[in-house]
């Protein structure tokens, strides 16, 4: 009897929990479709979003296309081979067209690929002003095919700017007879070669007290400078790296043999440093040394 009190005791206690009710058995929840439809929107709230949108697109077009926001102005600045009206027409920048449609990034790169161009800049500036700033390739030297009489200007990187003005001080180069060159194009292929004929006319007076009037590079890729007094100096060849690199020791060789060349001397016609080596002097009285290097047609080059 007592075991039986005390089983009646524990079975009586309540439950704790989550077991103080049974979960919910075969019931399914689910949103009606009434909550699931979009609320709805009374016409005239719809009707009211239409006209601000129609709103919206009538003021952009008035914006984009009216006299508000029109190019009234363009600023041009830098130029000096080029007028400002090439320099805007090659920006794509028109007067009378909405600054809002100019792409600073596209007219940018029109005006890159104008030959004068160097760098460039495109600022629309609200309402209605274009600042465009661009700086331009510096001429070092004055081309001309042969003994033709026109002379073209060529840029640092040996390209063709345009027709010259005034050769003034710059570099005189004579190249190959023919054709005349294109603007935009190379006549004397690698830019390096300009560089260095730059460099040896500005240091020429002090190497060995003379002025450069001009040099010549004819069609077998011969290099001949010409000093002011009307003698010559032969190079020879520089179409590879390795003949380019043996400029440095040809100079050396010609400053080496200043102390026995009166190189002021009205009678004196070239110095040959092909062989830098064994430089030779030629003079217009009498030839002390092998002749001049003829100049030969460019199917019998070596």
């Amino acid at each position: 009897m007592r075991f039986r009190r005390r089983r009646s005791l524990f079975s009586s206690r309540p439950r704790r929990g989550l077991e103080k009710s049974e979960p919910l058995k075969g019931q399914l929840w689910t949103r009606s479709e009434a909550a699931l439809r979009e609320p709805d929107v009374h016409w005239a709230w719809r009707g009211l979003a239409a006209g601000v949108a129609v709103l919206e697109t009538v003021l952009l077009a008035w914006l984009w296309f009216g006299p508000t926001l029109a190019v009234q102005s363009i600023d041009v600045q830098g130029a000096q081979h080029l007028s400002s009206a090439q320099v805007a027409r090659a920006a794509g920048v028109i007067d009378g067209a909405s600054v809002l449609s100019i792409d600073a990034e596209s007219a940018h790169r029109r005006l890159l690929n104008q030959t004068w161009v160097r760098t460039a800049t495109v600022v629309p500036q609200l309402p209605g002003n274009v600042v465009i700033r661009v700086s331009e390739w510096q001429p070092i030297a004055a081309y001309h095919a042969g003994k033709s009489a026109k002379v073209f200007f060529l840029s640092d990187q040996a390209v063709v700017l345009g027709p010259a003005t005034t050769v003034g001080p710059l570099v005189d180069v004579q190249g190959p007879a023919g054709a005349d060159p294109k603007v935009g194009e190379r006549p004397l292929g690698d830019p390096q070669l300009l560089t260095a004929m730059v460099n040896i006319q500005r240091n020429f007076p002090a190497l060995i007290g003379q002025d450069v009037a001009g040099f010549v590079f004819d069609s077998c890729g011969d290099l001949t400078l010409v000093a002011k007094r009307g003698w010559k100096v032969y190079f020879g060849r520089v179409l590879t790296p390795e003949e380019f690199a043996t400029l440095t020791s040809k100079l050396t060789a010609l400053k080496a043999i200043a102390g026995s060349v009166n190189y002021a001397s009205t009678d004196l016609d070239y110095v040959n440093v092909m062989n830098p080596a064994e430089p030779a002097v030629g003079f217009k009285s009498k030839a002390l040394a092998s002749p001049p290097p003829s100049p030969t047609p460019a199917a019998t080059c070596k």
